[in-house]
């Protein structure tokens, strides 16, 4: 039986598992929502800046997209911990 100091460092362990992939998700929802809805005042908003704010989206994009990637592995790995704890 895992002792409760095993048990509590489960639950939290589990629960930031969670908490990252809801984030993550909700990351790259909200951020492909975004970028749709930009491209989508193309039309409309034809000024210097609407290219301007396009180039930072895109930058964003970029870090965005690494970030994605990077906490893949780092899911994957607290997976692993998560099963290790369990089998604690």
């Amino acid at each position: 039986m895992p002792s409760q100091t095993a048990a509590a460092d489960l639950e939290a362990m589990i629960a930031f598992r969670e908490h990252l992939l809801r984030f993550n998700r909700s990351l790259a929802e909200e951020f492909a929502s975004m970028q749709t809805h930009w491209r989508g005042l193309g039309g409309l908003w034809r000024d210097a800046k609407y290219h301007e704010f396009g180039a930072a989206l895109e930058e964003a994009a970029q870090g965005v997209n690494r970030y994605l990637t990077v906490t893949e592995e780092h899911e994957a790995h607290l997976l692993g911990l998560i099963e290790r704890l369990r089998d604690y």
